[in-house]
């Protein structure tokens, strides 16, 4: 890992890094905390699990993130058979559009004269929200988006991407005395073009398997255009739609799963696997 970003890391006291300026380049070492060889992720290592996949360099290697990805999954869906302290009850704090005066006259103010401020931003993975404490944050554009007041900001002194949210997202602002850091124009064209990929709709060709009297079967129902259908054994039919790639699509599919499989996309049918998954475990008894 490059100095920079062990750098990024320290400043948001993540993972017990400890710097010795004793030595040029400065050493790194982990504080003895840190060290323990046990399985079970506690609270502490929990939270900065999930820091530390807001804060991957772009330079990680891709099987490093996932491993952190993983392990960040970890930390929000269990913590020794329990979601840990720091997490209960966080997915029920209210995230409405409507958004606090202050905040917004706050980061009006630090973009006017090029602050940087502290914060917390709420962030959503794997369908659990929660508030995360950031040391310090540029923020440098304020748009209307769709009704919705969106922020545009850079984390930390070192790491490099740009990113965007809600304003209504952010609480806690504290204006620091320090000047905020300036985007470079790859960086705001990279979140542009991050941002236009993510509000294109992808055309994916959904296939799925249906009884043949089930209302899909039957016409009652359709997801798209119908381009192909195929007659099974033991009654079942398999039918290939071309489809708009939707969060209202992939709600439907689950709402049908106990009659419906999704067999392709094979990313869309994990998914939907790794959803039953999480609602077998709720309602196992």
């Amino acid at each position: 890992m490059l100095q920079r970003d062990l750098q990024a890391l320290y400043e948001q006291n993540c993972f017990g890094l400890e710097l010795d300026k004793r030595t040029k380049p400065f050493a790194w070492f982990i504080n003895p905390i840190w060290r323990s060889s046990s399985n079970i992720m506690s609270c502490e290592q929990a939270q900065h699990y999930l820091l530390l996949e807001q804060l991957l360099p772009q330079s990680l290697p891709v099987d490093l993130k996932n491993d952190i990805r993983s392990k960040a999954e970890h930390a929000l869906n269990r913590l020794n058979g329990n979601k840990p302290d720091w997490l209960t009850g966080a997915h029920n704090d209210s995230v409405t559009v409507k958004t606090d005066s202050k905040v917004i006259e706050q980061i009006e103010h630090v973009i006017k004269y090029k602050r940087a401020v502290s914060a917390e931003v709420c962030r959503t993975i794997y369908d659990d929200a929660y508030w995360l404490q950031f040391n310090e944050l540029s923020f440098y554009d304020l748009r209307e988006e769709s009704g919705v007041l969106m922020a545009s900001f850079m984390v930390g002194t070192l790491h490099d991407k740009c990113y965007q949210i809600p304003l209504y997202r952010v609480r806690n602002v504290k204006i620091l005395q320090k000047q905020r850091r300036e985007p470079s124009p790859e960086q705001i064209s990279s979140l542009r073009l991050a941002i236009n990929k993510g509000k294109r709709e992808t055309e994916i060709n959904l296939v799925i398997k249906v009884p043949e009297q089930s209302v899909v079967n039957l016409g009652f129902i359709e997801f798209g255009e119908l381009i192909n259908k195929q007659t099974l054994e033991g009654e079942m039919s398999l039918l290939t739609f071309k489809v708009t790639e939707t969060r209202q699509l992939l709600e439907r599919l689950l709402k049908a799963a106990d009659w419906l499989e999704v067999v392709e996309p094979v990313s869309l049918r994990q998914h939907i696997i790794n959803k039953l998954k999480q609602a077998h475990l709720n309602y196992s008894l």
